[in-house]
């Protein structure tokens, strides 16, 4: 799936001060690749991550998926879009606390016309021995492996991930970068992390880096490095 943004701006208005989220942003997401979007807090990260998603509306610029551009499409269609190309993973894993991890799972499974299957996707993930358990059962890493799982059952061609290592430690979270580059290398899966830890960079095909709204640098790692060897900050 190609994704190209072009002179996007999103606005804000807080109280009586416009809140400039994106400035004449302007970047291409390359397909079947890992993408680091790195930023301080406010820098706009997760407003592009929201716009790619199809979430946020942008106020002017163009982005462009494949063949259509979402600024065009209406809510239904955009709806479709999130559903059948996107898997979202969340920092706070949002896991539906009286349902078992096979049960979330299910959710994902059940918005796909053309879901994986779940058995695969829980032993690629580490969790088919834990199936029958409940969210409060399981560590922080393993909730993230069933919010990955969950987004990944859908079969998607994108998966947006916003700082998906956030609440955890550092062996743990480089557990969770190595299953996102399984991932990838294994389906072909587009993986757009958005984080404030810039050591993430380094694992990435892409880097994109933003401040206050603005896509200060962008370039390719001709050898992004091993999850296991990111300087973790």
């Amino acid at each position: 799936m190609s994704i190209v943004l072009s002179n996007v701006n999103k606005i804000y208005q807080s109280g009586e001060v416009n809140v400039h989220a994106l400035k004449e942003a302007s970047i291409e997401i390359p397909n079947k690749k890992i993408v680091a979007i790195l930023g301080p807090s406010g820098s706009g990260k997760s407003t592009l991550l929201n716009v790619i998603g199809g979430i946020d509306r942008h106020d002017s610029g163009s982005v462009q998926v494949d063949d259509h551009q979402l600024d065009k499409m209406k809510d239904k269609d955009l709806t479709e879009y999130r559903r059948h190309s996107l898997g979202f993973i969340f920092q706070q894993y949002n896991l539906i606390p009286t349902l078992t991890v096979e049960e979330n799972v299910e959710v994902g499974r059940q918005l796909s016309q053309n879901p994986l299957d779940m058995k695969e996707i829980l032993e690629k993930v580490g969790m088919w021995d834990k199936k029958d358990k409940f969210p409060h059962q399981l560590s922080g890493g393993e909730q993230q492996r069933v919010a990955i799982a969950r987004a990944l059952i859908k079969n998607p061609r994108v998966l947006l991930c916003d700082e998906p290592t956030g609440a955890l430690d550092e062996e743990t979270g480089k557990n969770i970068l190595k299953l996102l580059q399984f991932v990838n290398e294994t389906y072909g899966t587009t993986v757009c992390i958005i984080t404030h830890n810039n050591g993430i960079g380094e694992m990435a095909h892409k880097v994109i880096r933003m401040k206050s709204g603005e896509i200060t640098e962008h370039f390719y790692n001709e050898a992004p490095v091993d999850p296991e060897k990111v300087n973790w900050v």
